[in-house]
């Protein structure tokens, strides 16, 4: 899916097609610069990318008629292949509209914004007992939208560097990305690092960004129980800062809980203490517990705040942060949601076929599925967006040869229309091994494949090395999901439960 500007300096769908058109190959050994940057432009204009229509790469910089260059682009895209001329030459990469101009490092950038206000950082006056309110604070807010949600983020200085800090979370499956400024509209950033340890991520800010920014500090003392704390960010992704005032009511080495009212939309909003220091990233909220009728628990928890939801913040660690391309963290994120979508799917029609208690529940859902993915795409809305042609191609053939075998079982068993004692008979052949009945057999390769399918999905999920720490434990709950797929298809081999359901 195409990223939104933000995504990085070049930004947008030009910087995809980029990514996606292959370089010329690896003949350009020892060439005048300026016939290289030609040869790139010629490949963009014919790359048959719509997007690159009229796209132009320019050398504006002393000398590169004569400067020639050792350079080989064997298996580049254009993209890094432009990254790599400017690398050779000293140049500066910069992006004006649909052109890629290399341009002589001391010159003023293409996209330079005007110069504005000092990055301001915001501290508590010594002077000034009143706590912190939202006009000490809003110009250091940030906006998060990836297409796929919204949540909050914040400026502020860390190892001597200006970041947007959020939460992992917030960009799980992200098809666009857009950091917005309270008052100073989109942000462009330099690097982007995650937490190997926590549901945290940071953008370093280019210094046009960064200016005229309010800054956050991070606070140099622990929290306290008891400690007023206040909330500012986008809650029920509502597009507008709210302000959430509570205290700490639990610390721990990596977490603080409060009784801030945060909702969706607050993940990656800033804790604050009452001089405005940061103490914490509003994080996750974990739901009123539940037991079952006689468990002696119940009783313990009844009437104390440990059985209520309850709300926590994440403690920013100084170290453990690591550096990637937002690509290559993205297509993991990408793989959790196609991953998730596609146990759902799975999970939804076995229920359906599997005769059980709750046949009924799964019904609509189903025969959602079936008729969403049972004809080509863009006819009928799709309940779940992939973000992989290739994972959307495998669930529309395993979606369509569900619906045709499954129709086909229901018509041979309303065909035969069994009674009790036939039904029962089927049942004793099928357990003793004797020649099942077409339909049976239909009833058997539905089951099988269909497992078949679930292991080699719980395999990928084992087989694949995350991240980070909060990537694994996201994929915890898939893996368990595919495993109770796999048991309860293992375990149903009897076919009357599934001809009673459908008679």
């Amino acid at each position: 899916m195409v990223l939104a500007a933000a995504l990085a300096a070049v930004g947008g769908e030009v910087e995809d097609a980029l990514a996606a058109t292959r370089a010329p190959g690896g003949e350009f050994v020892r060439m005048p610069a300026k016939y290289v940057i030609e040869k790139l432009e010629d490949t963009a204009r014919n790359s048959g990318e719509p997007v690159l229509g009229g796209f132009s790469v320019e050398a504006r910089m002393e000398g590169a008629d004569a400067k020639r260059i050792n350079i080989n682009m064997e298996s580049m895209t254009l993209l890094a292949a432009l990254e790599a001329v400017a690398s050779a030459t000293g140049a500066r990469l910069d992006f004006e509209s649909t052109s890629a101009v290399l341009a002589d490092p001391a010159s003023t950038p293409l996209n330079a914004e005007p110069e504005t206000a000092a990055v301001q950082t915001i501290a508590p006056d010594p002077d000034d007992a009143e706590p912190i309110g939202f006009s000490d604070v809003d110009n250091a807010l940030v906006f998060v939208s990836t297409g796929v949600g919204r949540g909050s983020a914040f400026v502020a200085e860390m190892d001597g560097k200006i970041y947007v800090l959020s939460n992992q979370h917030n960009f799980m499956g992200a098809n666009k990305l857009e950091l917005r400024a309270m008052h100073g509209g989109l942000l462009e950033f330099e690097s982007f690092e995650f937490s190997r340890t926590r549901d945290l991520v940071r953008f370093e800010l280019s210094d046009e960004s960064a200016a005229g920014l309010g800054v956050l500090r991070l606070s140099n003392i622990a929290p306290t129980i008891g400690q007023e704390v206040v909330v500012y960010g986008n809650s029920a992704g509502g597009n507008v800062a709210t302000e959430l005032r509570g205290e700490v009511l639990g610390v721990g080495p990596r977490d603080i809980e409060v009784d801030a009212e945060i909702v969706s939309g607050n993940s990656g909003s800033p804790i604050l203490d009452t001089s405005g220091a940061v103490i914490g990233v509003a994080t996750y909220v974990s739901f009123e517990t539940k037991f079952e009728k006689n468990d002696a628990r119940k009783e313990i928890f009844k009437g104390t705040r440990f059985g209520k939801t309850r709300r926590y913040g994440v403690r920013i660690p100084a170290d453990g942060w690591a550096r990637v391309d937002l690509r290559a963290f993205l297509s993991q994120t990408y793989r959790l949601s196609d991953w998730k979508n596609r146990l759902e799917i799975m999970t939804v029609l076995v229920e359906y076929w599997g005769g059980l208690d709750d046949y009924e529940d799964y019904e609509v859902a189903a025969k959602t599925i079936m008729a969403a993915y049972s004809t080509r795409a863009g006819q009928v809305e799709r309940p779940y967006e992939f973000h992989s042609a290739a994972a959307e191609a495998e669930i529309e053939m395993m979606v369509k040869a569900f619906a045709r075998n499954y129709d086909e079982f229901v018509a041979m068993m309303r065909e035969m229309d069994p009674d009790r004692r036939e039904l029962a008979a089927m049942s004793a052949a099928q357990k003793s091994g004797k020649s099942p009945s077409k339909a049976e057999r239909v009833d058997y390769y539905i089951r099988t494949s269909t497992l078949s399918k679930a292991k080699a999905l719980r395999e990928e999920l084992e087989r694949q090395e995350w991240m980070s720490q909060y990537m694994r434990d996201a994929a915890d709950p898939l893996n368990k999901m595919a495993s109770d797929l796999v048991l309860k298809l293992e375990g149903k081999k009897d076919v009357l439960p599934r001809a009673k359901a459908v008679l």
